[in-house]
């Protein structure tokens, strides 16, 4: 009779754990009958707005970069010779950098005369590594030390520039600028009764940033010589990471950037040339890189300096909008993977319980016999 009774009663214990797991499995699969139709509806709505980013991005790279006006940089029509020389506060000099003649990248070999033959009264000096190194040691040896310990070839690039045109004044422009007319005009300007307080002209970027890739000032400028004053200050400008991200290194310590945010402060002692003056082409836009009538200059492919921070960095900067939306994707398929985790949790503990109940039955019965 006691057997009987021990039989009846796990058999009633199974059924009830059998019913109670049957009713949360269909409950739990009511759930995720239910769940897909709210997320399917949040799926429409990203994949909606991934087709429209697409949309717009397509549209935007089918469409020409935003003109700037020139009119505010109209210049007189004089030819360099009717310039008079002495009163010319910019040195008739023009300086560009790299390694070596001799290592030029093919693209720009023609670069040093396509200056020298529209520019034949200016001085043209090119400066190459042991040049940049001599002219710190002879003229500015304070900062030979600082000089010598920059990592990348870049960051010494850089800053040599800075004191050339700080020495000898004149025009600085990177290897891929080359003129399509002449420059006399655009540093008259700096003769002009209204600007006899600046002290240089500097170009601007789409983002209406400044750029050190063309810049000219006079000879021994105050805002120059501050500036290099100030290089030392800052070597680490990331505070140790400077090797995980060598682009903004370079960037914060001797590039645009810094002079950006130096000048930024004497905004009353330069003049600034804006894209369509000096040729720019937009970083997202190259395929459309011609250059507005009235330019000074055009440019060719640069950046011999960049690495894998710096592909990256632009990718994000042309494709910001599918970044983001792609990041707003994975976040929500985080989410829901972490919610659908939390709610069957219950379900799964119960069955375990119920899994766990069952054993100890069968345990306990074993254990009778």
């Amino acid at each position: 009779m006691t057997m009987n009774g021990q039989q009846e009663k796990s058999s009633l214990l199974r059924e009830k754990n059998g019913r109670g797991h049957h009713h949360h499995f269909n409950v739990a699969l009511s759930q995720q009958r239910q769940r897909p139709k709210k997320i399917w509806t949040l799926h429409n709505l990203i994949y909606i707005c991934g087709l429209y980013i697409l949309f717009s991005k397509t549209k935007s790279r089918c469409t020409p970069p935003k003109a700037f006006e020139l009119e505010n940089y109209a210049m007189p029509t004089t030819s360099s010779s009717a310039v008079d020389e002495s009163r010319s506060r910019i040195p008739k000099i023009i300086h560009q950098s790299y390694k070596s003649l001799s290592t030029l990248p093919q693209e720009w070999a023609d670069t040093p005369s396509r200056w020298k033959k529209l520019h034949p009264t200016y001085e043209y000096k090119f400066w190459s590594d042991d040049d940049n190194r001599n002219l710190i040691r002879q003229y500015y040896p304070w900062f030979l030390d600082t000089y010598q310990s920059y990592p990348a070839p870049i960051q010494r690039a850089d800053a040599a520039r800075y004191f050339a045109v700080l020495y000898y004044g004149g025009i600085y422009a990177d290897m891929d600028i080359l003129p399509i007319r002449h420059v006399d005009p655009l540093l008259h300007k700096l003769n002009l009764p209204d600007n006899q307080d600046k002290e240089m002209i500097v170009a601007e970027t789409y983002n209406l940033g400044l750029t050190n890739a063309l810049f000219a000032a006079i000879p021994n400028s105050t805002v120059l010589h501050q500036f290099v004053k100030e290089l030392p200050l800052h070597t680490r400008p990331l505070y140790g990471f400077e090797r995980f991200i060598p682009h903004f290194a370079v960037l914060l310590s001797t590039g645009p950037t810094r002079l950006w945010i130096y000048l930024n402060q004497y905004r009353s002692k330069i003049i600034t040339l804006n894209p369509a003056g000096w040729g720019q082409c937009h970083q997202c836009k190259q395929r459309h890189c011609v250059p507005q009538e009235g330019s000074f200059f055009e440019t060719r492919k640069g950046g011999s300096w960049h690495k894998w921070d710096t592909r990256i960095m632009n990718f994000i900067f042309c494709h910001v909008h599918f970044c983001v939306w792609g990041g707003v994707c994975a976040l929500i398929w985080v989410y829901y993977k972490c919610l659908t985790k939390r709610r069957d949790l219950p379900e799964l503990l119960e069955n375990k319980d119920a899994e766990q109940g069952m054993q100890d039955d069968v345990t306990g019965k074993k254990r009778k016999w």
